[in-house]
């Protein structure tokens, strides 16, 4: 994979970079997104001028394309700290969309969008929101996945955070709220908390809290137990993965996997058929020419 190169012609740099990497499943391609920001001298203050452009890179073509059709609100993704802070520019992927969230901004109406990009239709889309709780409180959201679906962790000025679950993606009735987490044992606030994995009691769910604690939390009785990694960094990202025996840079292997698909698909077909023709004949039944 390339390098980020700024437009050709034109005296800037790179300023920040936005990715995420998923499977098409329509054209059984893996593929990755790349928005970049480009500054200059003139414009490095300047957030809402920033030139900037998306490219997606194909494992199965081993090449880039250019994608043309990029929302404006695009330039917005880009707000100092907030990546340090929180998600630092990579994608939830669920299905076959990534997605971010744009931080608030004046130009944006001071709400929160949460935007998706779908491997497969390469398009962006805005994700529709639940409907938040008024605690008097103002907010900032961060989304996250579990379990296969999309969450969001909407966070009161740092006291309490609330999680909600899409049940249904694409469909705004299917958000959830799951629970609020108000207090922690030994964390006085909450700069970023992240689900993870739900234990096989369906009881607790493990959370990465200020990028420096991992813990297990009882959602139903409030409580909290925190995990002990020994010689750990003070700061550290948590991210679930899922074993897989196929190497991703290898196409010989993908496109042997996909044959195998189609074989045992024809089988089947073939299977069937004769078992209707058999059936057929044992009831009497001939075919007409």
């Amino acid at each position: 994979v390339s390098e980020v190169e700024p437009p050709g012609g034109q005296h800037l740099r790179t300023g920040y970079v936005f990715y995420g990497f998923g499977y098409d499943s329509v054209n059984d391609d893996y593929k990755l997104v790349r928005m970049a920001t480009f500054v200059g001298d003139e414009n490095a203050c300047d957030t809402y001028n920033y030139d900037y452009e998306v490219k997606v890179y194909s494992f199965r073509s081993n090449s880039w394309k250019k994608i043309m059709d990029v929302p404006f609100y695009i330039r917005f993704l880009h707000k100092p700290l907030h990546q340090v802070l929180h998600r630092r520019g990579y994608g939830v992927l669920v299905g076959s969309a990534l997605h971010w969230v744009l931080p608030q901004r004046a130009m944006l109406g001071l709400k929160n969008y949460i935007v998706s990009f779908d491997f497969v239709a390469e398009k962006f889309d805005e994700v529709t929101q639940p409907e938040y709780e008024n605690k008097d409180l103002s907010y900032q959201v961060d989304v996250g996945v579990l379990e296969g679906n999309l969450c969001v962790m909407c966070n009161y000025e740092h006291v309490c955070v609330d999680l909600w679950v899409m049940k249904e993606y694409g469909v705004k009735e299917s958000w959830s709220r799951m629970f609020s987490v108000q207090k922690i044992r030994n964390t006085t606030t909450f700069g970023f908390l992240r689900p993870l994995i739900i234990a096989k009691d369906g009881n607790e769910l493990l959370l990465e809290v200020n990028d420096e604690k991992l813990v297990w939390y009882d959602w139903k009785t409030g409580k909290a137990r925190s995990v002990r990694i020994r010689d750990g960094p003070k700061s550290f990202g948590a991210v679930m993965y899922v074993e897989s025996l196929i190497p991703v840079d290898d196409p010989d292997e993908v496109e042997r996997q996909r044959r195998l698909r189609e074989d045992a698909e024809r089988e089947k077909l073939r299977s069937e058929n004769n078992y209707g023709e058999l059936s057929a004949e044992k009831h009497g039944i001939t075919k007409s020419m």
